[in-house]
């Protein structure tokens, strides 16, 4: 499985246009979308982005859930009413939707962050600030990621 790594940061041009990396491209490619969906983030001042592999996990998800409860129909317009389908043409450029390029705070310049089944585009200095707290929180919760791998290596306990 083909997932989004690596940051970049790339110019945005006069008319709002920007180039996705050509890696991150490759993954939209591959899931069999020649194009991206982009929607402003619940959690920060940045665009979450993928391909049809997320698009398909959000609809799986809110497909779960009680067809006529409120809180499903605020959940369903907060993600899909300001989710935007682009192609991008022959040099991968996407023309950013303006809500989205408001809500992200951009200007001449977005860092592509990669994120494993998605991605985030972000004014690049709040990135940077994202970044580094985003470090923090992960040092203080290293264990949540589970259990040593079995390797055949002993752990140092059991070795002694």
């Amino acid at each position: 499985m083909k997932i989004f790594m690596s940051s970049t940061i790339n110019k945005i041009d006069s008319k709002g246009r920007v180039s996705i990396p050509s890696v991150f491209r490759s993954v939209l490619e591959y899931q069999g979308f020649p194009g991206v969906y982009i929607y402003p983030s619940f959690t920060s001042q940045a665009i979450d982005g993928g391909g049809q592999i997320l698009i398909d996990q959000i609809a799986e998800s809110v497909e779960k859930m009680q067809l006529f409860a409120e809180e499903t129909d605020a959940l369903t317009t907060a993600l899909f009413s300001d989710t935007f389908q682009i192609s991008y043409d022959q040099d991968g450029r996407i023309s950013l939707p303006e809500p989205l390029i408001v809500h992200a705070n951009l200007k001449d310049k977005v860092t592509f962050a990669g994120l494993g089944q998605k991605f985030q585009m972000w004014e690049p200095e709040a990135f940077k600030e994202f970044k580094s707290q985003a470090r923090l929180k992960a040092l203080e919760n290293r264990d949540l990621i589970g259990p040593a791998l079995n390797t055949g290596l002993k752990l140092s306990e059991e070795s002694e």
